[in-house]
């Protein structure tokens, strides 16, 4: 979720400041106004900043920033290092984009040494480490020292850019880097999906799986390639993915395909996919892959997801298969308010532990929406132990005590916060 998080701010803000700096663009050439660098640079840019309102302030910064000399652009680390006032995050990411057009390695080191907001320094990253790889990605490469640099600082946003400069440089080897990032952790499965990402947009399919397969080196890295194409390839061909895999599946560079191939497929035709993947032998790809692609059909078409889990008998869904999916159902069941329903499919759990867990989890949510009923319930049940039923009833009353709380302090708040909607 954090990930997630942070890529979708950074999307989010240089969306924006895409569209502020074409408007002021516009706005400059349709006014004709000439833009005053003065005598010093970096005095100018600090009133700049210096401007309250965001949008002339903002519009005047990228209007500067286009117009200053190359041999000039030196000032901006000064102003970013005194910059002192608050909410001037867009300014700040505007300062160092600007940079990185000359000297992209300092703006680079800059952020990760100065930026302290993680947000603002990834979205940084994305611009700055993929201007200095593309204008020479071995001085990066040597630079940060990958191999070593991944779990301390190497921002997997930094990353990304790194892999897509060097591509777009056409500079040579860079697949070969990614291949040596054995003992990096997660940096070459991040690096080995941003290039099966770049090489999608330029390439047919058929061109992908020719690439994939000539590649050298060791099983695990082939693997995780094959993986990625695959999963790829299924979101616009499935039948092409299929094909492939029938080829090399039943390989070690292939066995974990099925469970990307299918949670990619579900995306956009979610019973078929299923249908694929749990008709395949059993492996532990498949199972995982079981898991994971019911759980993006139940996210996508919940109702769909549950029509396709109930066409199987009890005998099928107790088995080992389809235990992940059982699991998520009830638990669906138990967030719509159907409990019995919920309770009555966690009899098909085979897991103890598991079934536990699901039943709490039900419990929990029943005594929260009737507690009434949930605890006529609770006392009849063997199904839980004694120690679960107490630690039960007294997380609820614990809950309803901060419930209570909470509605006291949305009483008082002033009318003008409470949402009328």
């Amino acid at each position: 979720m954090k990930n997630s998080l942070r890529y979708l701010f950074s999307f989010v803000a240089l969306f924006v400041l895409l569209v502020v700096a074409g408007c002021a663009e516009d706005a400059s050439q349709s006014a004709g106004t000439p833009v005053t660098i003065g005598e010093d640079p970096g005095a100018t840019i600090n009133e700049i900043l210096d401007i309250p309102e965001r949008f002339e302030r903002v519009g005047r910064l990228i209007a500067i920033l286009r117009a200053i000399p190359a041999d000039q652009i030196d000032v901006i680390p000064a102003v970013l290092d005194e910059l002192q006032m608050p909410l001037r995050e867009f300014e700040r990411v505007l300062l160092v984009s600007a940079w990185s057009k000359v000297d992209p390695e300092a703006a680079t080191k800059w952020a990760m040494r100065k930026e302290r907001n993680e947000l603002l320094r990834s979205t940084m990253f994305s611009e700055t480490a993929y201007a200095w790889a593309l204008k020479d990605p071995e001085s990066i490469r040597t630079d940060f020292k990958v191999g070593m640099y991944s779990l301390r600082g190497w921002d997997p946003t930094m990353l990304r850019g790194f892999v897509r400069g060097w591509f777009d440089s056409g500079e040579p080897d860079l697949e070969s880097f990614i291949r040596d990032l054995g003992r990096a952790g997660d940096d070459r499965q991040r690096a080995i999906s941003e290039l099966v990402k770049i090489k999608s947009e330029q390439e047919s399919p058929d061109a992908l799986i020719a690439w994939a397969t000539g590649l050298s080196g060791e099983v695990r890295y082939r693997a995780y390639v094959y993986s990625r194409v695959a999963a790829d390839i299924a979101a616009i061909d499935p039948a092409l993915a299929v094909a492939w895999c029938n080829e090399v599946c039943d390989s070690k560079v292939g066995e974990d395909m099925p469970h990307w191939i299918a949670s990619s497929w579900v995306r956009n035709a979610g019973a078929e996919a299923m249908d694929w993947i749990i008709a395949q032998p059993d492996s532990p790809s498949v199972r995982v892959g079981l898991r994971a692609s019911y759980r993006r059909f139940l996210m996508s078409a919940p109702e769909e997801a549950d029509a396709w889990l109930e066409k199987f008998s009890k005998e099928k869904l107790a088995g080992l298969l389809l235990q992940g999916p059982v699991i998520m159902y009830a638990n669906r069941q138990s967030n719509l308010g159907r409990n019995e329903v919920a309770i009555e499919w966690t009899e098909l759990i085979e897991n103890d532990w598991e079934r536990e867990r699901s039943l709490t989890t039900i419990a929990r949510r029943w005594l929260r929406r009737d507690a009434e009923t949930a605890e006529g319930w609770l006392t009849g049940t063997t199904a839980l132990s004694d120690v679960v039923k107490t630690n039960l009833r007294k997380k609820h009353t614990e809950d309803e005590a901060r419930a209570l709380k909470t509605r006291e302090q949305n009483a008082a708040r002033p009318s003008w916060v409470v949402d009328e909607s």
